[in-house]
């Protein structure tokens, strides 16, 4: 299977089915119709018959702080390395356009840490804590 990446924005109703498809809750079509095009930056993998397979977005201010979010890869297509093509593909990007000193933070499950740590990212703690507030 050859692996199409492309630097765009999925419509939501692909984007809703990705989410669906790596087993992530599913959100209505206005949150998606919000988010996605308030993204900075959106790296999208498809398969050969041009289907979303994967996905990793970056939202932020566009100066200083930036935050990966929605690294997902449909189940059937997990550990044949398309998570760190998007991260690297995304990390690539932010390298060219976030000035020296910026701030890239991503939170993940304890799965995750060790593809995150494989990009550069290091565990916070104990020098600093992240929180987080559901509603």
């Amino acid at each position: 299977m050859n692996k199409h990446i492309t630097e765009d924005f999925p419509q939501s109703k692909e984007y809703m089915d990705l989410r669906v498809e790596a087993g992530l809750p599913e959100v209505e079509k206005t949150v998606a119709e919000t988010a996605l095009p308030r993204s900075l930056l959106s790296v999208l993998i498809r398969d050969d018959n041009n289907r979303l397979i994967g996905m990793g977005r970056v939202v932020g201010d566009g100066a200083f702080y930036f935050q990966l979010v929605d690294i997902m890869v449909a189940i059937p297509y997990r550990d044949h390395g398309i998570e760190e093509m998007l991260v690297s593909e995304l990390m690539k990007h932010l390298e060219k356009i976030a000035p020296s000193g910026a701030e890239i933070t991503v939170i993940t499950d304890v799965p995750g840490i060790k593809l995150y740590q494989n990009a550069g990212f290091k565990l916070l703690y104990p020098e600093r804590y992240g929180m987080a507030r559901f509603l």
